[in-house]
């Protein structure tokens, strides 16, 4: 039985690069739920965060992060709870704001690497870039990466 690979892709709320509309990419395993409506606590310098299943989770605005200028808000923002493994094999879960739709799809052909990417701010925060047969840029971002830096920062433990 072949398995099928899917990625959850959500339009970046940024303007394009370099012409391209710019996606956030991530697997469809790593995708864990989605929520309409939190309560995000800010505590500048810490991250903002959210409770979760009984656990505190960082809220990551991936535009802000990579230093992406931001188009207007939406009025269906949606947040994503992401998991990943970070090189020590320890699971880490944040959860991502998504202005824009999140869109389901199969990989298939046509997903090519494109060049390095310089963003911003945090390009060592980018597990790769992808043409996306649509004519977009897929972004990947490192979650485990970018919970490092959290905890860095002085975040609560993830």
């Amino acid at each position: 039985m072949e398995t099928k690979l899917e990625l959850a892709a959500v339009k970046a709320n940024a303007p394009p690069l370099g012409g391209l509309v710019l996606y956030w990419l991530f697997s469809r395993n790593q995708l864990e739920f989605v929520l309409q409506d939190i309560a995000v606590v800010h505590s500048p310098p810490l991250a903002d965060m959210a409770q979760y299943q009984e656990t505190m989770l960082p809220v990551i605005n991936l535009e802000r992060h990579f230093g992406l200028q931001e188009q207007g808000t939406s009025r269906s923002t949606k947040y994503l709870v992401i998991r990943a493994v970070t090189a020590e094999k320890t699971l880490v879960k944040v959860i991502v704001l998504a202005p824009n739709s999140l869109k389901i799809q199969e990989l298939r052909t046509g997903y090519a690497g494109s060049r390095p990417l310089s963003l911003p701010r945090n390009t060592n925060d980018i597990l790769g870039s992808y043409s996306l047969p649509e004519g977009g840029l897929g972004i990947v971002p490192d979650i485990a990466s970018i919970c490092s830096h959290l905890r860095l920062r002085g975040s609560q433990p993830l």
